[in-house]
């Protein structure tokens, strides 16, 4: 027996929004205690709690402090703060809420500017944040499941960024993640910008995980026009924030990127930086007692990382074309951290130091990068190209050195000379000033003419 359609619709959804109001209803009130503060973490008596839960600690200000609780011991449970821990004293009360951390997502978000929680920064701005108790319509969790696998479409759509060296050789799919890792001042936020600029979509979502606060000013004024600011959504968690919101911050802009996608929009998500990620979600595994593995890192880091970039890619509803930056140590691409990402994302750019100390912007390592998708989104003609591009990069490489000292005899290999005729052909391909976009026809075109010096 069906049922049939009811004629008041909003209602039926007040009524709904009431159950769920009543459902979490007690009629007795249980309550913790602080005992002890170690490091970052609260240790509570606070019996019954679950993991992902927050809680109200009280101040001894007569105001209130979120937290979330993130481990037990036998006796007691640990709390990791969503604020400062000024104002904390022994014994203060801690009232679990029994909800987890939930965000909710509308059109008005666009051009706000939140913290790692989704609070906003700035005075009178949208704030995605639920407050626990509250009403509230559609909520998003903030630590959700990844899509099913089999409800994964096929990626079969490129999606132009306008850069030479990205849409030509390492063309990227719409849903597709990539990673691009880079050592520090080789212009990897730069090369971010300038793709969220560039490529076509329906809504951005930032992630800056662990910036210096001096950075996020100049990227809203340097960096995002009105245009590029009217459909982004930046959530930023500074260096000097607490490792729980830098961690959370990750978690917040890909849920918000979820609630976009299930809406149908095609979005781009970028976090910058899962280094930085790992790093946070490092300090509170230490605190909570976990063993240090590969790297110094600790278990949940390396469990954290597939469910995060899991949750992006594309689905029956929209896509989640997502980027993220990796920080490579000694620009070596041994480190711990990148070593993990590149095994679990479709694709790499690498931005070499020696490209950008010479002025090569972008400084893309083409040799080193790869898009696995790129066979699945480009044309016959195309993979060709790029292919023959690629094989006179490699044979250039080989015999760089010989030029360099003036010891290379033309003649004996074919290929070789081929390679020495095009390296300025497809060096000048390669390289690109700032907001200066091509047509990603126009770079096809490009990529045809640099193509045909390969034998």
């Amino acid at each position: 027996m069906q049922t049939q359609p009811s004629s008041f619709p909003l209602l039926d959804r007040w009524v709904a929004q009431q159950r769920q109001h009543l459902a979490g209803y007690a009629p007795v009130e249980k309550k913790g205690r602080v005992m002890a503060v170690s490091g970052i973490l609260l240790e509570c008596s606070l019996p019954q709690a679950r993991i992902g839960d927050l809680c109200w600690v009280a101040r001894q200000n007569d105001s209130q402090m979120m937290a979330e609780v993130v481990g037990f011991s036998p006796d007691n449970t640990f709390l990791s703060a969503l604020g400062a821990l000024d104002g904390i004293a022994q014994g203060a009360a801690v009232t679990p809420l029994y909800q987890p951390h939930c965000i909710q997502v509308s059109e008005r978000l666009l051009g706000s500017v939140l913290d790692g929680f989704g609070r906003a920064l700035e005075d009178g701005g949208e704030s995605a944040f639920v407050e626990p108790g509250q009403p509230t319509g559609r909520t998003q969790p903030v630590l959700g499941d990844a899509p099913p696998p089999t409800s994964r479409p096929r990626i079969s759509q490129p999606l132009p960024t306008g850069l030479r060296a990205v849409d030509g050789l390492l063309t990227i799919g719409q849903g597709q993640r990539v990673g691009i890792f880079a050592g520090a001042g080789c212009g990897k936020t730069t090369l971010l910008a300038e793709l969220a600029r560039n490529t076509p979509c329906d809504a951005i979502v930032f992630g800056l995980i662990g910036e210096r606060g001096r950075e996020l000013r100049e990227f809203l004024d340097h960096e995002l026009d009105d245009e590029l600011r009217s459909r982004t959504v930046l959530v930023c968690s500074t260096s000097d924030r607490s490792s729980m919101e830098r961690a959370r911050a990750a978690f917040t802009a890909t849920a918000i990127a979820e609630a976009y996608r299930a809406e149908g929009r095609q979005v781009l998500l970028i976090i910058d930086s899962l280094t930085r990620f790992a790093r946070a979600q490092r300090e509170i595994g230490l605190a909570l007692g976990e063993p240090q593995g590969r790297g110094g890192l600790p278990p949940s880091v390396y469990t954290l990382l597939p469910r995060l970039v899991e949750r992006a890619g594309q689905t029956e509803d929209g896509a989640i074309t997502a980027l993220y930056s990796v920080l490579i140590e000694q620009d070596s691409m041994n480190d711990p951290v990148a070593d993990e990402v590149r095994s679990l994302i479709d694709g790499h750019i690498v931005l070499a130091r020696r490209l950008a100390e010479q002025g090569h912007y972008p400084a893309i390592d083409v040799l080193a990068s790869l898009s696995r998708t790129m066979s699945n989104v480009v044309d016959t003609d195309h993979t060709r190209n790029a292919g023959g591009v690629r094989r006179l990069m490699a044979a250039y490489k080989q015999v760089e050195m010989l030029i360099r000292l003036g010891e290379y005899q033309p003649g004996h290999d074919e290929l070789t000379d081929s390679a020495v005729n095009a390296h300025s052909a497809i060096a000048q391909f390669l390289r690109q000033p700032m907001r200066e976009p091509m047509p990603y026809g126009v770079i096809q075109q490009q990529l045809a003419g640099v193509s045909r010096y390969a034998p």
